[in-house]
């Protein structure tokens, strides 16, 4: 073949790629694709019927420099610790109690006789007044406690990191543990905890109720740690629990019924004993985009008190009747 021939070839044929790569190039923009039908999308998620929404915002309290890690109710106060405080504060966001501690406190837990503060792998007691009582056994280094709650003398913690519940007695005296297993159960092959977002309430009844968050499950447990129901939800809708560790925080109401908070899709809702939807608190609009889920208290007057961990403030929210 003459030479000068090849030498046209071959230049036709690297044109004709370099043509084709142009016009790929060209369709795979973003602003030429067509709609992906597969594509992981929530924002028709975040609309919520107003007709759900039963409650308003009432009040906001800054919580400034402090960064809370835990909240829990007492006597009229907003308990708070976080990174080397302790922290009480009235409605009116005035301080009644700020005192220094060593760690990171990640959840607390206030009773009539005690203040207990969980750090990633130990508790401490403290009195009311802020003075450490007891400094109780390390577990071990897998441990990530995430949530108290104390019914009668017993204190019981969710370790995240074991994927277990660690029961204590009041002077610290470790019990047991348990794991969410139970054999005539289709939710029995125990807790399923993909992050630190595990969580347990004691009812006003003195039952135990354990969030399984990767089952999007509410469980209820004897004090033996033996499992005598459930209800779970799972669903992108409203009515349910999406993500990989779904309700993040749980509280309870006066007549029983879950309050719930959730992560990234962030949302507050209240459902009843069995899991049926009542009402939404707060929908994701009241929210960071893909923010952490606010831990929830319920007050003696059944309004909710939210610790916005992104917004750094407890925000309140009560039923508009």
């Amino acid at each position: 073949m003459n030479r000068n021939i090849l030498s046209i070839i071959i230049a036709a044929v690297v044109l004709l790629i370099i043509v084709m790569m142009v016009i790929d190039y060209s369709g795979d923009r973003a602003d030429k694709r067509g709609n992906n039908p597969y594509e992981y999308n929530v924002d028709r998620y975040k609309s919520v019927d107003t007709s759900l929404v039963h409650f308003r915002e009432s009040k906001q309290i800054p919580l400034g420099e402090y960064k809370a890690g835990g909240l829990d109710l007492f006597g009229g106060n907003a308990w708070l610790a976080g990174e080397g405080f302790l922290l009480s504060l009235d409605e009116k966001g005035r301080v009644t109690l700020n005192q220094d501690i060593n760690g990171e406190a990640t959840c607390l837990e206030v009773t009539p006789g005690a203040v207990y503060i969980a750090f990633e792998d130990h508790i401490k007691k403290y009195s009311h007044g802020g003075i450490l009582e007891a400094t109780w056994d390390r577990e071990d280094e897998r441990t990530v406690f995430t949530s108290l709650a104390a019914g009668g003398e017993t204190i019981y913690a969710a370790d995240a990191g074991n994927r277990r519940v660690v029961m204590y007695d009041t002077a610290g005296s470790r019990l047991g543990t348990f794991e969410g297993k139970a054999e005539n159960s289709a939710i029995g092959h125990g807790f399923v905890v993909p992050s630190a977002s595990f969580d347990l309430v004691i009812n006003r009844y003195d039952e135990l109720w354990v969030v399984n968050p990767g089952l999007h499950a509410v469980e209820n447990y004897n004090k033996d740690g033996d499992m005598r129901g459930y209800w779970q939800k799972s669903s992108m809708n409203v009515e349910g629990f999406s993500g990989c560790c779904n309700p993040a925080e749980i509280d309870v109401m006066a007549d029983g019924s879950f309050v719930t908070s959730e992560k990234g899709l962030v949302r507050i809702k209240i459902y009843d004993q069995s899991g049926k939807l009542l009402s939404v608190v707060a929908p994701p609009g009241k929210f960071n985009e893909e923010g952490k889920a606010p831990e929830v208290k319920v007050d003696d007057m059944d309004r909710i008190w939210a610790l916005d961990f992104d917004r750094s403030m407890i925000r309140i929210f009560e039923h508009t009747q």
